[in-house]
């Protein structure tokens, strides 16, 4: 059975992991160029890739730091 505290950790985790990602996604959206031939939605599509790839990322490295 898990404790309180690791209910509210496991929470935050995934609340950080999430905004992370949207903060990433919204800022390579902000920073790349949709000319005539890509669509916003693609590079939506691309911004979010990336945003959940460097998220990722940064919590593997975060995670091995603490070990």
């Amino acid at each position: 059975m898990m404790k309180f505290h690791d209910v509210r950790d496991q929470i935050s985790k995934i609340a950080g992991f999430c905004g992370m990602v949207i903060s990433i996604t919204v800022a390579f959206y902000l920073i790349f160029p949709s000319g005539q031939t890509q669509s916003k939605f693609a590079m939506l599509l691309v911004s979010f890739g990336i945003g959940i790839a460097l998220s990722v990322l940064t919590f593997k490295a975060l995670l091995k730091s603490q070990r």
